[in-house]
Order: C-alpha cells, then structure tokens, then sequence
C-alpha cells in the first residue's frame, strides 16, 4: 500500500513539472553579454532567456566610474612624468622644492590634460570619426551624453584655471610668463580637435610634440625657480618623443577609419611602411640621447634603459600589425620610462647635469 501511495505521489509530482515547463522555460547560456530575449515554443508557449552567467545581470557603471572611464586616465602618465621630470631639474638647480607647488603643478596640467581628452571624444564624436570599432566609445556606447562630456569638460578647465590662479599666488614667477605658459598648454589642447582641429589637418603631432614635453617640462621648472628659462628643454625631448609615439600609434592603429572619415594625419601621409619608420625612430631616440647623456655626464641617466625590452617588444607588435592595444602599451612604457629619467635625474650629483645651476 506504501509503494503504490509512493508511485502515485511521484507521478503527480512528474505531471505538474512537466505542465509548469511546457508553460514557461528558462534557459542560461554561457554568454556573459547582457540580453533578454522571448522565444516561441513549437508549443506556443514562451521561453524566457537571460544571457547572462548565472542568469545574473551584470553591475550597471556608476556615474562615477562613467567619468573616470571618458578620461582615459591610461593617457596621465604624458603630462605626468614631464612636469615631475621639470620639478626634478629644478630641486637640482635650486637644492630646493616645494611640495605644495609639485601639487598644484601636477593637478592643473592633469586638468587641462583631462579636459583635452574630452574635447577629443565630443568632436571626433560629433564629426562621425569614432565608432564601435574606434578605442573610445563614451559617446558611441552612450556610456555618456554629449552635454555631460561638455560640462565635465569645462570643469576641468575650471579646476586648471583655478590651479593658475593659486600659482600666481604662491609662485615667485611673474604672472604674465605663467600665463604664456599655461593657457599655451591649454590652448594646445583644446586646438588639438576643438576649435581649428589640428588633428584633421595633420598638425596634431606638432601640438603634442610642443605641448606633451618641452612646454610642460618648462612649466614645471619655472613655476619652482621663477624665473623663465630655456636650460630644461634639452631634457624634455626624450619623454616629447616617447610621447608623441603614442599619439603617432593611435593615428596608425585608426588610419582606415580616418580616410573614411577625410580625416588627415601624419600616419596617413606617411602610409604603412613610413608611419612604421617614424614609431621605431620615436620610440628609440630617447634611449640613445640617454646614452649620450650618461655616457658624458652621468651614469644615472642609464638608469631609463631598463625598459628597452619593452620597447622591442612594442616594436615587433606595430611590426607584425598587432595594433589593437599598441597605444595602451606605448602609455605603459611612458610611465617606468619617466620616472626611471626623473631619478636618474634626483641621483646625478649636483652641477653633472649641463645646463642647470
């Protein structure tokens, strides 16, 4: 009687379970992509798919982490490493430094740094150049809005000009040659694809070379010893060429979707081979002025060339057409190659160094 109370039981059991999933059935696949599709049954019935793992959604982005991601904060490292490198030269000029102008420095290029990076993303943006395929989608992606690159944008320059202000204030150097300095830096910035736009026309390198280098290394030094100088400009060409290997990357990497866009730049003047020729020569200047420096001055200044695996490496990539990441890459070698200079530069003994005293 027990058995057959049993046997009854499961078989009503296997009934409503076979009659609730002819009515709906749940499938996960293993795509991690976030989709929610319906599809219709032989049956007529519904099957609710969710395709995500686990069946569970992915954490949206905070507003927060929107932001930051439209920065591209990988790029820092380009306007970074020039004014820490500027704020070396002059603790080795002057046997001094001070911390709060370093602070101030670094957070009023970084802002105009920032803000050039969202100029770029609302224009190339808004003249149909970035796609899905295009490195930065903020826009394309709608992880932002136009007006909220806009109005980030223009905080950032806020925050740059208040910068310039506080170092009018704290800085011994005059205030008309911080202004030449400054607004140069930020004028090159916006330029780059606001306003003229530069980059359409083949002078983003010129920008980048001036801006990313000798003018933020010189504003750094500078806003430290007040007085206007031109003695530190020889030490900023290796990271201004290390820099604009980057830029000159990313141009290479887009030069398909640049010509369907009549966009023009150096890369695409220069075609395959000749963008090839101009990346290795930007990308191993620097560590043969090093070796002149160190070799006539001092030792320390070996110090950068550490990193030349990796810009072997980097090199074999744009080589063998492995673009995807090569600009990333190249900004992750700007950084230990930055600050390798900047302590050989801390290391040097006082008067090695040409030019400063």
């Amino acid at each position: 009687m027990e058995q057959v109370l049993v046997g009854r039981f499961r078989g009503h059991l296997s009934f409503f379970r076979h009659r609730f999933l002819a009515k709906m059935s749940v499938t996960i696949p293993t795509d991690k992509e976030d989709q929610e599709e319906v599809h219709k049954q032989p049956n007529g019935t519904a099957e609710v798919e969710v395709g995500t793992l686990n069946g569970l959604k992915p954490k949206k982005k905070s507003v927060f982490a929107k932001y930051i991601l439209a920065l591209r904060p990988w790029s820092f490292s380009a306007s970074l490493t020039p004014v820490l490198l500027g704020s070396a030269l002059a603790y080795r000029t002057t046997g001094t430094i001070d911390p709060l102008l370093v602070i101030i420095t670094c957070l009023a290029v970084i802002s105009v740094h920032a803000a050039g990076n969202l100029v770029n993303t609302y224009y190339d943006f808004m003249k149909g150049i970035d796609t899905k395929k295009s490195d930065d989608r903020t826009l394309v992606d709608h992880i932002l809005e136009p007006n909220s690159v806009v109005g980030l944008g223009a905080t950032l320059y806020c925050i740059g000009c208040g910068c310039f202000v506080l170092l009018v204030h704290f800085s011994q150097l005059s205030m008309e040659h911080l202004a030449l300095l400054y607004f140069g830096g930020l004028s090159g910035s916006f330029l780059y694809t606001g306003g003229m736009g530069l980059k359409y026309v083949a002078l983003g390198d010129v920008v980048i070379l001036i801006t990313f280098g000798p003018l933020a290394v010189l504003f750094a030094y500078s806003v430290h010893v007040g007085k206007l100088t031109l003695s530190p400009l020889l030490y900023a060409i290796p990271l201004a060429l290390n820099t604009e290997a980057i830029l000159h990357s990313n141009n290479a990497r887009d030069m398909e979707t640049d010509k369907k866009a009549k966009v023009v730049t150096l890369a695409i003047l220069l075609g395959q081979t000749g963008s090839y020729a101009l990346y290795t020569l930007l990308l191993f200047t620097p560590y043969i002025l090093f070796a002149i420096l160190a070799t006539n001055f001092s030792k320390w200044l070996f110090l950068p060339l550490i990193t030349l695996p990796l810009a072997f490496s980097l090199e074999r990539d744009f080589r063998e057409h492995r673009m995807a990441k090569i600009p990333q890459k190249t900004a992750k070698l700007n950084l230990p190659l930055g600050l390798l200079y900047l302590l050989g530069c801390l290391m040097a003994q006082p008067g090695q160094l040409p030019g400063l005293s």
